[in-house]
């Protein structure tokens, strides 16, 4: 239940590199074309400075003011004696400024204008500048792949490292059980930035732990004390019967079919309550076509009008108790007699118990509802526990439930049973 968060954490992580390497990448690439940029402007600042300080001098000093240095040459001619210049230069305008040539195995940044009439050029050897520039530009495309190369992985490793004690705080979480012992969780996590959530966690259990043990007390307490005068009323209903003066009393009648009700459901909630492990050893297991046909012996002195035929009553070991069957069976055959007609009619083939009767029917809202805790409908409506009830058992065994209902068509309601070997 805690791997999607896991893994959410992951891709954000992984996400977020992601974005620091192309925020990097592009940062590094502006810097770049501003430092071009730059480089250019002051080139261009140097070569206009000396073109300015030519034209100035060489009319004073004639070819003497002429750079001709490792870095810096000038040149003028006349306009019909450009074919004694280097041929890059030859078809430059009469105004030029930082314009980018190579001649001779050498990169130049050319100036040019018109001085006395002659065609002046300025050329600076920018080579080593270029060169520089090419191992920088190498390095920064380097240090650009490194950055993506590092960014993913690196990131992801950071967040496993950092998600390690929360998957470690979730794993024991997982495994916590109300009761059980063991070692606070703060223990094992005190230092660590989800030391506050084991706590907190240490502190839910407390008062869970609290909580399922004053259940418990309930629940056994419950066992005794509710058991107990129910015993005493159906003994004393026994006694009664063996009188003539009463053994058609209807009064007498309606006082068992009510004790039997209410035996009935006081065991279906403390089985319910208990939640105890599901799993069912061989003597545990029942024969639910037995149970249903001792609880259709049972119920036959309470069908009043009600006529319950049995379509099919196959073989049908299940891996679940007695009580199981008892509260599934029981329920649906009560609401059976409460709710539907005159006809009921049982069927136990193939793994699925079916109950179905004649009565009003449901519409598609009372479906829906049918299974709520609380819900009531028609005639002689009860406590609106059964199907509810049903509900709870089914999910505990794995056990699948379908109504099918239309208004006076009557209800019918399957219950298809868990094979015997599956583990539920």
């Amino acid at each position: 239940m805690f791997r999607p968060l896991h893994s959410l954490q992951l891709r954000v992580t992984a996400a977020l590199a992601l974005f620091v390497a192309v925020m990097a990448a592009l940062i590094v690439l502006t810097l770049f074309a501003i430092n071009e940029r730059l480089e250019h402007d002051l080139l261009d600042g140097m070569v206009a400075h000396e073109l300015s300080e030519l034209e100035a001098e060489y009319p004073i000093e004639g070819k003497a003011a002429l750079p001709n240095s490792a870095t810096i040459k000038g040149f003028v001619v006349e306009p019909d004696q450009l074919q004694s210049l280097p041929e890059p230069l030859q078809p430059l305008p009469l105004h030029t400024s930082g314009a980018n040539l190579s001649y001779g195995g050498r990169s130049y940044r050319v100036a040019s204008t018109v001085i006395d009439g002659k065609r002046a050029f300025l050329a600076y050897d920018t080579t080593a500048i270029e060169s520089r520039q090419s191992v920088f530009r190498a390095a920064l495309i380097a240090a650009v792949v490194i950055v993506f190369a590092l960014a993913l992985p690196l990131g992801i490793w950071i967040a496993r490292l950092s998600l390690k004690p929360i998957n470690q705080l979730a794993d024991h979480v997982a495994r916590l059980e109300p009761g059980a012992p063991g070692p606070a969780l703060a223990e094992r996590f005190d230092g660590y930035e989800v030391g506050a959530i084991a706590r907190a966690f240490d502190r839910f259990m407390q008062r869970l732990d609290g909580f399922v043990e004053r259940e418990r007390s309930f629940t056994a307490d419950a066992s005794h004390e509710l058991r107990t005068p129910l015993a005493v009323i159906q003994g004393a209903l026994e006694v009664l019967h063996q009188d003539p003066r009463f053994a058609d009393s209807a009064p007498l009648t309606r006082i068992e079919r009510a004790s039997t009700q209410m035996a009935d459901l006081i065991e279906s909630l403390l089985f319910l309550a208990r939640d105890e492990d599901r799993s069912i050893s061989s003597e545990q297991q029942c024969r639910a076509d037995l149970v249903v046909g001792e609880l259709l012996d049972a119920y036959k002195p309470m069908l009043g009008k009600s006529r319950v035929e049995v379509a099919a009553l196959d073989a049908c070991p299940l891996a679940a108790p007695r009580i199981a069957v008892v509260i599934v069976f029981g329920n649906l055959l009560r609401n059976a007699m409460r709710h539907g007609g005159p006809h009921i009619r049982v069927t136990l083939a193939d793994g699925v118990l079916s109950v179905a009767d004649d009565g009003p029917g449901m519409t598609a809202e009372q479906r829906r509802q049918a299974f709520e805790r609380g819900f009531r409908h028609g005639r002689g409506a009860g406590l609106g526990l059964g199907l509810y009830l049903v509900q709870r058992v089914a999910q505990r065994y794995d056990w699948q439930l379908r109504m099918t209902s239309r208004p006076h068509e009557g209800t019918r309601v399957e219950v298809r049973f868990a094979p015997l070997g599956r583990t539920v």
